[in-house]
């Protein structure tokens, strides 16, 4: 009753104290209920990403437990991208025909849906059933991914989007972060199925109650949309979906047409591409350049890429692109220390510099985990006024697309030629994967609506 209470004067005082900033056919004003949403939002995309990297950070472990090879373990992983590529369509046509409120209690619900199913997968012959799990939490994510720039505009005003954006992608880095390191303490390596057993059914306890609790924050505090549009273009977009619907298909033609946004793919899409790769052969990797090390340190350096990147790394990067709107030369300047830290990383493991490794790693993740932000605003700049999530949908797919072909080379490549051959191809990959920017417009089409007066 308390925790109505308060937010019931949230309310009263969002109302009283709303920021009126312009007028066109309606008011624009923005509410300070608008952080409370951002902050339910990246707490729930947190509990969901905290399950991506789970089990492929020990899957050594894990291998032992359920006796399972590398490719099984993978696919707790793969299976999140393979869902997304079959699913956006569907997922990205509900999202824009239903509330924000309603993709937010499916996303959740999945989720939490998918990690109480994980507490009946302790038995070491169940590993169908932490797939089954993770599939659950794979479509809930397909939701998750789809939103950021639709919540941050929804809620934000021109000069917040991207700030509002990297916020939410920042729950996102943090569940990565936290779901690459806490089974490494939690699950510990021994020749005894009881003692990881244990610590398995630990880890799947804390999934479960954390899930469930934010699933019950969504349903009761998360709201849909202010009373009054936050911005010029969400005014004008607003207007537009109450006179006409565009189709998907009319979009996606669209979208085959349009060089900007097809650099934005080739270009930052395959840079955070490898780093979702990067992410499930993570432990393989390290195992090899490191063969004596526990998979603390694995996880220990994951986790600190991740928020060097997800989190510092993408607000930095939203707020630089919210203050300077210099989407092309900033994306130019992170693609090219992407692909030069990628080198030295490279080097670092192959001659097995375990305290250089240490330091390049959280610094490539800086600039490696903050594609995610760049990529998201530089397309819904590249494709408005088509809807944010289209445009969102079909960058994931690539993203997704590029982390599943490359995990599958490389896993060969590291088996069966050799680790520098791997490191060659994720260099050269990179190296030409940043070039195209150069061929980029400056004009940003989101930018210029909001400018109008």
């Amino acid at each position: 009753m308390k925790i109505l209470t308060i937010v019931r004067q949230v309310h009263k005082m969002d109302r009283s104290s709303s920021t009126i900033i312009s007028k066109s056919d309606c008011d624009i004003k923005l509410y300070g209920y608008r952080w409370f949403i951002i902050i339910i939002f990246g707490c729930y995309c947190g509990v969901n990403f905290l399950q991506f990297m789970q089990f492929t950070i020990i899957a050594d472990i894990i291998k032992k437990y359920y006796n399972v090879d590398t490719f099984s373990v993978d696919m707790s992983g793969l299976v999140f991208m393979a869902f997304y590529i079959l699913l956006f369509i569907p997922a990205g046509y509900i999202v824009e025909r239903t509330s924000l409120k309603t993709v937010s209690i499916i996303a959740s619900g999945l989720t939490a849906l998918g990690n109480c199913l994980k507490l009946l997968a302790i038995s070491p012959d169940r590993y169908y059933v932490i797939l089954a799990s993770q599939s659950l939490c794979a479509i809930a994510q397909i939701f998750i991914l789809i939103i950021p720039t639709k919540v941050a505009c929804t809620w934000f005003g021109a000069d917040e989007v991207s700030t509002a954006c990297s916020i939410g992608i920042f729950g996102t880095q943090i569940g990565l972060a936290v779901g690459s390191i806490l089974p490494t303490i939690i699950v510990n390596d021994s020749n005894d199925l009881d003692t990881i057993g244990d610590g398995l059914n630990t880890l799947f306890l804390y999934n479960a109650v954390a899930s469930i609790a934010i699933f019950l924050v969504v349903i009761i505090f998360f709201r849909s949309k202010p009373p009054s549009p936050p911005s010029e273009s969400q005014a004008e977009l607003v207007t537009r979906i109450e006179e006409e619907k565009m189709s998907h298909w009319a979009a996606l033609k669209g979208f085959a047409k349009n060089k900007d946004f097809l650099i934005v793919l080739c270009t930052l899409g395959l840079a955070f591409g490898l780093w979702n790769c990067f992410g499930i052969l993570v432990n393989q990797m390290f195992s090899y350049s490191f063969p004596n090390e526990s998979n603390a340190l694995a996880g220990f350096l994951t986790s600190a890429a991740i928020i060097s990147g997800g989190c510092f790394g993408t607000v930095f990067f939203g707020y630089l692109l919210d203050r300077t709107h210099k989407f092309k030369w900033i994306s130019c300047f992170a693609l090219t220390s992407n692909t030069i830290l990628s080198i030295l990383q490279a080097v670092f493991m192959l001659t097995s510099n375990k305290i250089a490794t240490c330091i390049i790693i959280p610094l490539n993740g800086f600039y490696s985990g903050s594609m995610m932000v760049i990529a998201y605003e530089y397309a819904a700049e590249t494709t408005y006024p088509v809807p944010e999530a289209l445009g969102a949908s079909i960058l994931n797919v690539i993203i997704y697309l590029i982390a599943i072909i490359y995990v599958v080379i490389l896993s060969l490549i590291f088996d069966n030629v050799s680790y520098l051959a791997g490191y060659i191809v994720i260099v050269g990959s990179l190296a030409m994967g940043t070039f195209p920017i150069l061929w980029i417009s400056t004009e940003l089409k989101r930018r210029n609506a909001n400018l109008k007066t």
